[in-house]
């Protein structure tokens, strides 16, 4: 059974490093699962969310220019 997180005070939320991620399909939705280093844990914790297809899709348009443009960036002088 999973743990419950409880996520106290105002967002934004933190999560101090993500280590490496996976994603599968889950039926009609997308299993996103992060390693994740969490205050006062030895080791990386998985944390699972479950993405509608709309809300994975929009994901994947958001990372692909996050990752474009830190490319560009990094090759920039």
């Amino acid at each position: 059974m999973p743990t419950v997180i409880t996520i106290e005070g105002d967002s934004p939320y933190l999560l101090p490093h993500v280590d490496h991620v996976s994603a599968i399909v889950h039926g009609e939705n997308v299993d996103l699962t992060m390693y994740v280093a969490l205050p006062g844990h030895a080791d990386l914790e998985q944390v699972y969310v479950q993405l509608s297809l709309p809300a994975a899709d929009d994901l994947l348009a958001q990372l692909t220019r996050a990752v474009a443009e830190t490319k560009k960036d990094r090759s920039e002088p």
